[in-house]
């Protein structure tokens, strides 16, 4: 999953207000309100470099799950990367030069 700005987007969504994010992401197509929790608690659990990990790796920090969280944990991350693809908040990553 390295080749998006992984970065950038947690930068986005650490800045942009919760009521705004809501509004934005939850659609039910595919993002939902349990999409949603599960977005804030990743992204409070840890720092950005905790957060580009778990995105790049597609696994979660030990944090509690309700049964709707854990019914779309599965497909989560493949889930967000479509709703922020959808949205142009998660860009291609930039290729340094050498």
């Amino acid at each position: 999953m390295g080749q998006y700005d992984v970065s950038g987007l947690y930068q986005f969504l650490s800045q942009t207000p919760e009521k705004g994010l809501r509004k934005m992401l939850v659609d039910n197509k595919p993002m939902t309100e349990p999409h949603f929790t599960l977005l804030l608690k990743v992204m409070r659990s840890g720092n950005e470099a905790q957060f580009c990990e778990y995105f790049e790796k597609v696994e979660f920090p030990k944090v509690k799950m309700g049964p709707a969280e854990q019914k779309i944990k599965d497909n989560f991350w493949r889930d967000c990367i479509e709703a922020f693809r959808a949205r142009g908040i998660l860009q291609p990553a930039v290729t340094k030069a050498a």
